[in-house]
């Protein structure tokens, strides 16, 4: 009897203790909770110092806690202390090696610093134990294109979006990708990387007008806000085997980022003409880019009109309005522009054109087909060497394909075929057939273009050619 009263005495006492120490888990938890969500209005408010002291606060009242620990050390990476975050980060993967969100914090905090290979590890060591692991494939994927690991950024983004197919982040990632395969992509502002440039133009028509064009820019990207553009071109133009007029410009562009989703722009120049006089160049540009693949743009400019030898002797300006769109979702490409200019020998103009693409295939070879719109209208039909008709529309379809070989070269050729017509007289068969080749040798980038028109062109002719080389080198 009494052997079996110590057991009931000691059961109860047990009972007691463990319902206090589940109490008082409970009760750290909810302090816990409360610090945590203290810090985080904090960081809202970007008070990082007192979300730091919060979180400080509460370790001293719970030391070892890994979440205070874990959110102590996201609070160091928004202050930009990494060496205090990893530090953090790897004290709790001591104490608990599987603890998910502390790897990934320090798997980030290292991609930041530019340590890619030990923060791959670490995303693959958790995509080995959750092939599911979402967050875990778009830090890996990330630091490949960083690294310019293309190929394996590809095979990520494919064998991830397998498993997450409605992944925005990765789909705009495989999207990336796509553009990047094309011969020539798009160009965006806020994009460009630093690099040197030259290139060459050949121009000759059915009327006897050449031109030749010799350029060279310099883009420099300064921090991640800021892009500056300097430009030099000499352009000759002559009839057959008459004089030359020569025209040399100057111009320097820069543009800056002031939010997530605006850039603005401005610049100025100058061009010298033939006959040696010299007027400014200028323009100033908002850009918006609220999504990753939609870029709206728009400004007010002056540049020079200079189609051919008889414009040359005028020294031609227009300046007015104009705005661009461009759109390119997953394998679509999508882009219009228009402009409204006043030109020095009181002349105006409007055009409006739009493109739509739609690529077909995969990144080895696809093929594309769209409709491109064309339109523009002058006040007066001068003659003053460039084509001014009162009404000017063309409808073109497209078709082609593109293709590549290996990481060096990449080809897309494609044929445009439809009608135009000029003022009220009836529409005419038109089309062009266009061969573009790059090759990309470590940072140089080669290329050969090549088109071939029979339609109109600007100065006035309705066949021409233009071959162009370039080669630049980025860094």
């Amino acid at each position: 009897m009494l052997r079996i009263y110590i057991f009931r005495i000691s059961l109860i006492l047990a009972v007691i203790l463990l319902g206090k120490a589940s109490e008082t888990r409970a009760a750290e938890e909810v302090s816990v909770q409360q610090s945590i969500a203290e810090a985080q209005v904090a960081l809202r408010h970007r008070h990082y110092s007192q979300a730091s002291q919060t979180l400080q606060d509460a370790l001293a009242r719970f030391p070892g806690n890994a979440q205070l620990r874990l959110e102590l050390g996201r609070v160091y990476v928004y202050q930009r202390q990494d060496a205090r975050a990893t530090e953090i980060f790897r004290g709790i993967l001591r104490d608990d090696p599987s603890n998910r969100e502390a790897k990934l914090e320090l798997a980030r905090v290292l991609s930041y610093d530019g340590k890619y290979e030990p923060a791959n590890q670490l995303f693959r060591e958790m995509l080995a134990t959750n092939a599911n692991d979402e967050a875990a494939a778009i830090g890996l994927i990330r630091n490949l294109l960083s690294e310019k690991k293309k190929d394996d950024a590809r095979r990520e983004v494919e064998q991830a979006l397998a498993r997450h197919p409605s992944s925005l982040r990765l789909q705009e990632y495989r999207d990336d990708l796509l553009k990047n395969q094309s011969p020539l992509p798009a160009s965006h502002e806020g994009h460009a990387l630093s690099r040197l440039q030259a290139d060459a133009t050949y121009f000759s028509d059915t009327a006897g007008n050449r031109a030749t064009r010799a350029g060279q820019r310099f883009d420099l990207q300064l921090g991640r806000n800021f892009t500056n553009s300097f430009r030099l071109d000499e352009k000759s133009l002559w009839v057959s085997q008459g004089p030359k007029a020569n025209i040399f410009s100057v111009q320097e562009e820069g543009r800056l980022r002031v939010a997530r989703w605006l850039y603005v722009g401005g610049g100025g120049g100058i061009v010298r003409f033939a006959d040696n006089s010299n007027r400014a160049l200028y323009r100033g540009e908002l850009i918006l880019h609220p999504i990753r693949s939609f870029w709206l743009q728009g400004g007010f400019s002056r540049i020079p009109i200079t189609p051919t030898f008889q414009s040359a002797q005028f020294d031609l300006l227009a300046e007015g309005w104009w705005a661009r769109l461009d759109w390119q979702p997953r394998s679509w490409r999508v882009s219009a522009d228009f402009s409204k200019q006043h030109y020095s020998d009181s002349n105006r103009t409007q055009r409006e054109d739009a493109e739509i693409l739609r690529w077909v295939g995969n990144s080895h070879f696809a093929v594309g087909l769209g409709y491109e719109y064309a339109h523009s209208s002058f006040t007066q039909s001068f003659a003053n060497g460039y084509f001014s008709p009162n009404q000017y529309h063309s409808h073109l379809g497209l078709g082609g394909f593109r293709f590549s070989v290996g990481k060096i070269y990449h080809g897309e050729y494609i044929a445009r075929y439809g009608a135009e017509t000029v003022d009220q007289n009836p529409y005419q068969i038109a089309w062009e057939a266009t061969a573009k080749n790059r090759f990309l040798l470590g940072k140089f980038d080669l290329g050969a273009d090549y088109t071939y028109f029979h339609l109109a062109q600007s100065t006035g002719a309705f066949r021409a050619q233009v071959g162009r080389v370039s080669a630049a080198y980025r860094f």
